[in-house]
């Protein structure tokens, strides 16, 4: 292909320009749209950069040009039978956001655990007082449990042991070699830690993987994390689960339906932290993102397969 004509999906339209400005050679047309701008030009599209929104097989079909979806970490939101009719790559993000997710995600800890939103609200309130802050725990001699050994949960391993933390983990996939993580079951991580963060794909056995009896069994002060896929965890259960002071809190960045609902529960607890699916967004980590996009649509103007297409060898077979 000689010239490429690329759709970046986002409402923050001006910001992404600015962003995204000298990453894309002159080669690829760079089209910042909003969802409905790009579906009514996706006859012309070539590569989409869904975001977080739904790639439907109707969509797909649509894109008669369609050559690459190009999404983050997960593709779950994108019809893989569709695009393999349509002849189109599914292609995903390697690890360029790990430690941008692992950092929120002990951010976010950490303002939980030690109180920082409540004394900020207060302070800036007019108040002033230091006994509530009894009961706030040290992260050091606590054990964080990583669910999903991966590049995230990796990271998150880093962090920990600079806090001096002790390390569990449990991937069913994935041989945990590091001398100082206790391979573990699900069922062990959750009785044992203190704290406990989420990095998996979503997939079918993932879907719903922390629900009640996952939060019944979990220490009634530990905070659990999730920044990789809202439905993963059971929303209704975990609401529960805070209201009722059975776990001690949670640090949410993704939901069951995104945006999350102005009308949720978890809007008026206190014992929970929501940020709105940004754990991936610190700077370094989105060059490297649309670096990385850049990089893989050079690679279907040259003729190539692009990397970490998901989908290779059915699109090849097609």
């Amino acid at each position: 292909m000689s010239k490429l004509t690329v759709s970046i999906v986002t409402d923050a339209k001006e910001e992404t320009s600015n962003f995204i400005d000298g990453i894309f050679s002159d080669e690829m047309e760079v089209l910042v749209q909003t969802e409905s701008e790009m579906r009514a030009s996706i006859a012309d599209i070539n590569v989409m950069v869904p975001g977080h929104i739904t790639v439907d097989p109707e969509l797909i079909k649509s894109g008669s040009n369609l050559k690459m979806i190009h999404c983050g970490t997960g593709y779950n939101n994108v019809d893989l039978d569709a695009a393999n009719a349509n002849g189109t790559y599914i292609a995903v993000t390697p690890n360029v956001a790990a430690q941008s997710v692992a950092e929120l995600v002990f951010a976010c800890f950490l303002a939980l655990s030690k109180k920082i939103t409540t004394f900020d609200s207060m302070m800036k309130s007019g108040g002033w007082k230091t006994t509530d802050f009894i009961g706030t725990p040290e992260l050091k001699g606590k054990t964080l449990g990583v669910v999903g050994y991966g590049n995230i949960g990796k990271a998150s391993a880093r962090i920990a042991r600079g806090f001096g933390m002790n390390l569990i983990a449990h991937d069913p996939h994935i041989e945990i070699t590091d001398d100082d993580v206790r391979s573990v079951s699900l069922d062990e991580l959750l009785r044992e830690s203190d704290f406990i963060t989420l990095h998996v794909l979503l997939t079918a056995d993932t879907k719903g993987m922390m629900s009640t009896p996952q939060f019944e069994m979990m220490k009634d002060t530990a905070i659990i994390a999730n920044a990789c896929r809202g439905p993963v965890v059971d929303e209704a259960a975990i609401t529960e689960a805070l209201k009722n002071r059975k776990i001690g809190g949670a640090c949410l960045d993704v939901f069951e339906k995104e945006p999350l609902v102005a009308s949720s529960e978890l809007r008026d607890l206190d014992n929970v932290i929501l940020t709105p699916h940004i754990a991936y967004c610190a700077d370094e980590a989105l060059i490297g993102r649309y670096q990385f996009f850049a990089d893989n649509c050079q690679k279907l103007i040259d003729g190539e397969a692009p990397s970490m297409a998901v989908n290779a060898d059915a699109v090849k077979d097609n």
